[in-house]
């Protein structure tokens, strides 16, 4: 009876042990089926929220949409129009230069940039006199950068986010891509643009200058954005020379089609910044605008590096004015316009 009992036990055992060897396959298929379907459904609805998200920063004003929209309504009215980076939107104020004046430059800006915009707008603008922009030193590194910092690098890192803002709120498109979304790639914080007054994220006045109060500088100023060591004993790297050269060029060409001067500076620098500049970049920098003049007589080039009417109050950091010091430089530019 109890080897009866053994077997009985046994043979039942073995059959759920088998049952289940069988069942436990089923059962982690079912369970990866519903684990696929949970991450498809909430892959939907982070689409969702997402698209939502991108529609409504559409309906936001900030300052790519709200210069767009100026210089679309305005194109028979500029006759001064100001492209390029920080060093401009900061640096000139239209208030102060006069004659129909307005800064389509922001912080940040690729010179391709420039170049799409002028071609789209030059030609549409029939009483366009004079453009104005920046020659940058940080233009002439091609490659030759010693010792980048991570606040260089933090340079790179935000050419995704400026490239979303190009293409959708400018409508930019320049190597094809339709769409570059800004909740994935920008490193803004454009989510607080949803609690910001329509004048806060507009974050310029109605002609475009961006104002840098010097209540608002930190203190240490004078070693902010400071130019990178230059190792000129390096090859340049011919294909970002010659891209820089097609940009400028193109801009030219299209400026000389409406019979336009393009008016090119070398933007005031503190001296912590003036003392970081390699000669030899210097006179580069003058080798690369003699040869765009000579292919283009409506160049000009004003270098204002190291003029000595800026004391500190004019300077926001070692390369950028505060608004005193933009006053001062739009009335010299002035100047020269008219």
């Amino acid at each position: 009876m109890e080897s009866l009992y053994y077997n009985d036990y046994y043979y039942i055992g073995l059959y759920r042990t088998e049952t289940i060897f069988y069942l436990f396959p089923v059962l982690i298929i079912n369970d990866m089926n519903q684990f696929v379907k949970n991450v498809f459904l909430f892959s939907i609805i982070l689409l969702i929220v997402i698209v939502c998200i991108e529609c409504l920063l559409l309906t936001q004003t900030n300052i790519y949409s709200y210069k767009r929209e100026y210089v679309e309504n305005h194109l028979d009215e500029i006759r001064v129009f100001l492209l390029g980076n920080s060093h401009v939107d900061q640096g000139l104020n239209p208030q102060w230069i006069g004659d129909s004046t307005f800064n389509l430059a922001i912080q940040g800006r690729d010179k391709k940039y420039d170049r799409e915009l002028a071609k789209r707008y030059f030609p549409q603008m029939h009483n366009l006199k004079v453009v104005i922009m920046p020659l940058d030193y940080f233009d002439f590194h091609f490659g030759r950068e010693v010792n980048v910092s991570d606040n260089r690098n933090k340079e790179d890192k935000y050419s995704s986010t400026y490239k979303c803002m190009y293409y959708k709120y400018m409508g930019i498109h320049e190597d094809g891509c339709w769409y570059w979304s800004e909740v994935i790639n920008s490193r803004l914080n454009y989510m607080s643009r949803f609690f910001m007054t329509t004048d806060e994220a507009r974050e310029c006045d109605s002609l475009g200058y961006v104002k840098c109060g010097i209540e608002k500088r930190r203190q240490g100023w004078k070693n902010e954005r400071l130019p990178i060591p230059i190792d000129v004993s390096k090859e340049v790297n011919e294909m970002m020379y010659n891209q820089l050269y097609f940009n400028y060029k193109i801009i030219a060409q299209m400026a000389k089609n409406q019979g336009a001067r393009l008016v090119l500076l070398a933007t005031p620098m503190y001296k912590t910044f003036q003392n970081g500049m390699n000669d030899s970049v210097k006179n580069e920098i003058i080798k690369f605008v003699n040869k765009l003049k000579n292919e283009y007589p409506n160049v000009e080039y004003y270098d204002y590096t190291n003029n000595e009417i800026f004391v500190d109050d004019d300077f926001y950091d070692s390369s950028h004015l505060s608004d005193s010091g933009a006053k001062k430089f739009s009335l010299l530019i002035s100047k020269i316009v008219h």
